[in-house]
């Protein structure tokens, strides 16, 4: 999604756009993969990339196009210093009054709505929103069995002490598998989570209900260090997703019927299927890995991009170009200088490929434009500047944010503990047969072949083992992902090859 003139938008708001990989580019990127008509489908090496977070900024999912990412900015965070309660103070009055501006900047273009869940940042945006424009505002909420109760609570406090009308839009449990197709096309991208597919039938709802322009808490946790150890547990969850995806994916195959270190990696020699697939099973598993490799694909063996982007950390698998102080109107600096911190390619990273596509591609579906002012450059750079030791204190992050916004809403608001927000699975769900019946539907092996890449008699065995366990099963959230994820490549690549609606559908 391209920056606007005029638009305060940071760069970590905005998602990569798109050009055509061959022919002439054009004059201005695609903010919508869509509009390049990728009828050809998906790339099969960069799905495989995909599921093992290995695919490259500059490549998408799709034959014959290209993604263009969005430069970021240089961030200086001050160096750690002797703790204060008057640098606290000057720090904290800085950091709300750059919140308010921002606020104040999309409330004053047009903006009179506020999504409300009730966690420290919605309840601080629909405090500033009132504070500027009063009774006019409305917070949204959204009533899904998922969501967290204290929460939910504490949305209803902050709207009656900010006097505002509250609209609590009910989200039916037997809706969201309904809706995971048309979200999935909509967020153009893999959807990993069924909150994602919440969010589209919240946002559709209140497009119905008059609601223009939203204003949404997103990305405050990345620019304000909200939970302190993100980084280590996306690299546990990461971990994880790249080995349940090697038991689905058919090994690469060289010429010579060698098979490389995991798929299309330019590394060392055979493994043992066990080690390929990541299989903890049986013998019987042992020789359908085998089987697997000796059908295994040859195309993009070679593709270096791809296979040095499978290790590692996703976020620091190449360098985004950076913009200077100096180099002005967003255009990527040559000049040597400090580099992009992990901190800032992180945050990029999660916003880019979890947050903001259901925030502003799932929205603009309904017609509907999301706002994300902790993001706006004229908070997000105050945010990032400041130490980490004003951030994150025993353990617990957006420590000076908290502190900055005593007395704007209340303590039970204000330093209430982060909720897991992405627990849910078609395990846990009231309408779980309806889950599986999706799953089963779209995993078959009619729709995974063509991917290429997949094998389903593996995806058929995963998803049988899945049926079987408990929802508080360890593995039982990282096998959803999988699911989710072939599932939405499978959706994705219909949807291209056969236009819109998909067959069968």
């Amino acid at each position: 999604m391209s920056d606007a003139p005029g638009d305060p938008s940071g760069p970590l708001a905005i998602l990569p756009s798109y050009q055509p990989t061959a022919g002439p580019r054009r004059d201005t990127p695609e903010e919508s993969v869509w509009r390049l008509a990728p009828t050809r489908g998906l790339e099969p090496a960069s799905a495989s990339a995909f599921l093992e977070h290995g695919l490259p900024s500059t490549r998408s999912l799709f034959r014959g196009v290209s993604r263009v990412a969005p430069s970021l900015t240089l961030v200086h965070r001050a160096s750690a210093s002797l703790r204060s309660d008057e640098a606290d103070e000057s720090r904290a009055r800085a950091l709300l009054g750059a919140c308010s501006d921002a606020v104040g900047a999309r409330v004053g273009a047009g903006a009179r709505e506020v999504s409300l869940s009730g966690g420290v940042d919605s309840a601080v945006l629909c405090m500033l929103a009132a504070r500027h424009e009063g009774s006019r505002v409305r917070a949204w909420s959204m009533d899904v069995h998922f969501a967290d109760e204290v929460e939910r609570h504490n949305a209803r406090t902050v709207a009656r002490l900010a006097g505002v009308e509250q609209v609590d839009v009910p989200i039916p449990d037997a809706l969201l598998p309904d809706l995971f197709e048309r979200a999935v096309i909509a967020n153009e991208s893999a959807i990993l989570n069924a909150r994602a597919v919440a969010s589209f039938a919240f946002y559709a709802e209140a497009k119905k209900l008059g609601a223009s322009v939203m204003l949404s808490g997103a990305g405050a946790d990345e620019v304000l260090m909200g939970n302190p150890g993100a980084r280590a547990s996306a690299l546990a969850r990461i971990e994880e997703d790249r080995r349940l995806a090697r038991t689905v994916l058919r090994s690469a195959v060289d010429n010579l019927g060698r098979t490389a270190h995991g798929p299309w990696s330019q590394e060392g020699g055979p493994e043992s299927a066990d080690a390929t697939r990541g299989d903890r099973s049986s013998q019987q598993n042992d020789t359908e890995s085998a089987d697997v490799a000796r059908r295994g694909h040859s195309y993009q063996q070679n593709d270096r991009e791809i296979a040095d982007a499978a290790r590692g950390a996703p976020w620091t698998l190449e360098e985004i170009p950076k913009v200077s102080d100096e180099s002005g109107g967003g255009l990527p600096s040559q000049e040597g200088g400090p580099e992009v911190s992990e901190e800032v390619h992180y945050a990029a990273w999660v916003l880019r490929e979890l947050v903001l596509p259901p925030e502003l591609r799932g929205a603009r579906a309904h017609g509907l434009t999301v706002h994300m002012p902790y993001l706006d450059s004229r908070f997000a750079d105050v945010a990032l500047a400041l130490p980490e030791s004003s951030l994150s204190r025993d353990g617990v992050g957006k420590w000076l944010f908290r502190y900055a916004v005593r007395g704007l809403v209340p303590d039970e608001v204000r330093l209430a503990r982060k909720t897991p927000r992405y627990g849910h699975t078609a395990l846990s769900s009231p309408v779980r047969a309806r889950w599986l019946e999706l799953y089963r539907a779209w995993l078959s092996a009619a729709r995974l072949e063509p991917l290429e890449v997949i094998d389903p008699k593996a995806v058929a065995a995963l998803l049988e083992r899945y049926t079987r366990m408990e929802p508080e099963a360890p593995e039982a959230s990282g096998v959803d992902r999988l699911l989710m994820r072939l599932c939405s490549l499978a959706m994705l690549h219909a949807h291209a090859v056969h236009g819109s609606p998909c067959p069968e559908s």
